[in-house]
């Protein structure tokens, strides 16, 4: 070997030695490290679009929350089924709101904090206002066809009980749903009721839209990764802590 080859082989091994040091050998606990850091931001993915007051205001707790605990955070409005997909696969750290009756099958990755975020309201809305709903058995054996959000899969599994399938129309947004009333070709869309708070229906174009019963109430849960479940307990001591303190 010449000298140039062997100075070159020296220059390789210092600068691998100098990363190593620097980073972390592989499999160690520097160079694998996988618990959140402090000062990482925790992004939690929602169905509820962004545009809703209950996105801010679950923003705002969630950020208040995971300040206490050392970390930023961030929330995202995605599609239902989309939603839970990227927080099982880790792609974001977690779904901040969602029944406690997930398929565990399906989304075996995520682990819920055993503390209720948020109630909700399941509302049946309609353009023809003579139509009155009172829970999911008034459904069964009319001909209505029924609308829902795409993703929203607790509606969806009820509305199977009650609906012939063939009735059934699966909607991509708000916006559309709302349309699809007006122009009759839905007679009932089944979503929370907070989207009386949305820009849709603040903005006066959809007025002919009115809550004509209630289906279901339910409770949802933040819902962690597993790769952070050392924050189950943490995070549902810092919820409680802000209950207490008449912050939630």
């Amino acid at each position: 070997m010449s000298v140039y080859s062997v100075n070159r082989l020296l220059a390789f091994l210092l600068c691998t030695s100098l990363l190593l040091i620097t980073y972390g050998f592989p499999g160690t606990a520097e160079g694998a490290e996988t618990l959140p850091q402090k000062n990482q931001t925790i992004v939690f993915t929602t169905i509820f679009p962004s545009n809703l007051s209950s996105f801010s205001k679950m923003s705002v707790i969630y950020t208040e929350a995971l300040s206490r605990m050392g970390f930023g955070f961030k929330l995202i409005s995605q599609p239902g089924e989309r939603a839970m997909i990227d927080a099982n696969n880790g792609i974001v750290d977690g779904e901040a709101a969602r029944i406690s009756n997930i398929d565990k099958k399906k989304y075996a990755n995520l682990i819920m904090v055993p503390y209720p975020i948020v109630t909700v309201k399941d509302g049946a809305y309609a353009t023809d206002h003579s139509i009155k709903i009172n829970g999911w058995e008034s459904l069964a054996g009319k001909p209505y066809k029924v609308g829902l959000l795409k993703g929203i899969k607790s509606v969806e599994q009820k509305l199977l009980l009650y609906v012939d399938k063939m009735n059934i129309i699966t909607l991509s947004d708000l916006e559309q749903c709302f349309k699809m009333l007006q122009a009759k070709r839905i007679d009932l869309f089944i979503v929370g009721t907070q989207v009386e708070d949305s820009t849709f229906m603040e903005s006066g174009a959809y007025d002919d839209v009115k809550l004509v019963g209630i289906v279901e109430t339910k409770v949802l849960y933040p819902w962690l990764h597993k790769r952070h479940e050392n924050l189950v307990r943490r995070l549902t001591d810092t919820l409680k802590t802000m209950k207490s303190e008449g912050q939630l």
